[in-house]
């Protein structure tokens, strides 16, 4: 049984990040941005990256600290090394940005821990030949991305789903990050969920969150089931880039065992039709708060 009512309101209660967090987020990203569009020289401007631009942030368990990406668009030097981007960044907000002591220069990016709350990613990039690169400070190559393409392939493949698409990425999202015996980085769950959505499809398997839920689990299933070994897992948008290195071959092997017991138990509560105990096999993936 669907329980549409019942997963709006879960979703509205327990999975989405709540209003006040997320006033504070983008209250803090704005302050960056004002600082460092004053004081970084190379300044550009800042795109919203990952679950922060496709809207699929959700409530870190127990109330913890989750992360945010942005994009930190730079001016473009030829004679600058990829780790310079980064060091300039890091520079630049250690000699006075905002909560200066809780910065740290990493791998692609810049992280602003807000102790307690969330972590901000600055990931530097720079635009050349027409191409978007962000900066590896470890390999000293440029590597390039498009983020701003992904999100619009993300947002096209939710209105095929009369925007439901997003409701049933938070979900998969919060039985990971819950039940907590499976990995899988959210840009290749949000992939997987993104490619099992056609533009053939004619809506009627996404009339709401649960029946959503139920096709795309059923069709990342059956790709799962039919490559034993991880495939290659490519941008959709660009797809010289891989996801691959986000993932082990073993936490792929994992994830493919339990996402088909998952997938089961999705299509056994979604079938049963007494609904009380249709509540129950709902619980079973996302706890007892489920239809409360």
């Amino acid at each position: 049984m669907k329980n549409v009512n019942k997963f709006n309101n879960f979703l509205k209660v327990e999975v989405n990040i709540d209003r006040g967090r997320l006033n504070t987020l983008n209250a803090r990203v704005l302050t960056i941005t004002e600082f460092l569009s004053k004081n970084l020289d190379s300044y550009v401007r800042v795109e919203r990256q990952g679950s922060y631009a496709w809207r699929t942030i959700i409530q870190p368990v127990n109330n913890g600290e989750y992360d945010a990406d942005v994009l930190l668009f730079m001016k473009h030097e030829p004679a600058k090394q990829p780790a310079e981007y980064i060091q300039e960044v890091y520079n630049c907000l250690k000699q006075g940005g905002p909560r200066s002591r809780f910065v740290e220069a990493k791998t692609r990016s810049v992280v602003i821990d807000y102790t307690g709350d969330f972590h901000l990613d600055l990931i530097p990039c720079i635009e050349r030949g027409g191409a978007v690169c962000i900066c590896n400070s470890k390999t000293h190559q440029f590597e390039p991305t498009d983020g701003t393409g992904y999100r619009d392939w993300f947002n096209a493949k939710t209105a095929i789903t009369h925007g439901n698409l997003k409701g049933a990425v938070k979900l998969l999202k919060y039985m990971r990050d819950h039940k907590d015996n499976f990995e899988v980085p959210s840009i290749i769950l949000t992939t997987l969920v993104g490619n099992n959505v056609y533009e053939s499809d004619d809506r009627s398997n996404f009339r709401n969150v649960p029946d959503t839920l139920k096709t795309v689990s059923n069709r990342i299933d059956a790709f799962l089931r039919a490559n034993p070994a991880m495939p290659r897992l490519r941008n959709p948008v660009l797809r010289q880039e891989s996801f691959n290195n986000h993932w082990s071959k073993t936490d792929y092997k994992n994830f493919r065992e339990k996402f088909a017991i998952y997938t089961a138990k999705i299509n056994a509560a979604w079938d049963e039709l007494d609904p009380h105990r249709s509540i129950r096999k709902w619980q079973e993936l996302f706890g007892d708060n489920f239809g409360r």
